[in-house]
């Protein structure tokens, strides 16, 4: 077992003697804005990414043997930008990684996700894995789709894609489309902007089979989902869609 309290030390220590030269713009609350119940140091996105790639002392080390130090810190951080940086390291390593080390690894991960930022940065390290090894991890989402945890949920909409336009490979309509379905009801806030999210991305690559999956379900679709997933679309058929909503609740309330 590796032992993680001299490399959280190091990290924390690091971040928090860079706090008084960032200036972090616009929310002043970031610990509510980020919505996550980690300690918030208040760093900015590009200054964690610099001290990231400045290094620690456990950085001489090979990148295999990074990740299950990486590893450690994720189990045991309970700082935001901590947990960042671990993703962080990720994202920085995911073409040297090896892909079935690496998915065995973050697949755990997601069970300590609290916020959309960190779930974000996990979903797009799961679209580059799932290019690697689309029924695997095809696979991990159909049980997450069904799972108690909304991030995981989550996970098993905005991780297909994260983004489309970045995508080499992609499954097919059918199998993207499959794990929206079942959501559609989902009580979670979360869930239900990566539900929209997802239908959006999905719009980018295959129009014709989001649009008619739209036309069925937009009159049930919640408000947060169908919002985001037309933001892009041609403005004359959102306003059809707008309309056959408002006719369906208008219908309901008599």
């Amino acid at each position: 077992m590796i032992s993680t309290s001299k490399y959280l030390s190091e990290i924390i220590n690091r971040l928090i003697e860079k706090q008084p030269y960032d200036k972090v713009s616009g929310h002043t609350d970031l610990k509510s804005y980020i919505g996550t119940q980690y300690e918030v140091i208040g760093l900015s996105v590009p200054m964690q990414r610099s001290i990231l790639k400045t290094g620690y002392t456990f950085s001489t080390l090979t990148l295999q043997d990074q990740l299950p130090v990486w590893d450690a810190i994720w189990k045991n951080a309970d700082v935001y930008e901590v947990l960042s940086q671990c993703i962080y390291f990720v994202e920085r390593n995911l073409l040297k990684l090896d892909a079935n080390e690496l998915w065995e690894v973050v697949r755990l991960w997601v069970k300590k996700i609290d916020n959309w930022a960190h779930s974000d940065g996990l979903s797009d390290i799961y679209a580059h894995l799932m290019e690697k090894m689309p029924e695997e991890i095809y696979g991990q989402y159909k049980l997450w789709n069904k799972s108690e945890n909304p991030w995981e949920r989550r996970q098993s909409l905005v991780g297909m894609l994260l983004y489309s336009k970045k995508r080499k490979t992609l499954l097919p309509a059918a199998k993207l489309l499959d794990m929206v379905g079942p959501l559609i009801a989902d009580k979670d806030y979360f869930v239900q902007k990566g539900l929209g999210w997802a239908l959006r991305e999905i719009g980018n690559i295959y129009p014709e089979e989001t649009m008619a999956f739209l036309n069925k379900h937009c009159t049930i679709l919640h408000s947060v989902a169908f919002t985001t997933a037309v933001e892009k679309i041609d403005a004359q058929i959102k306003e059809m869609l707008k309309a056959r909503r408002k006719e369906q609740r208008h219908k309901r309330k008599m």
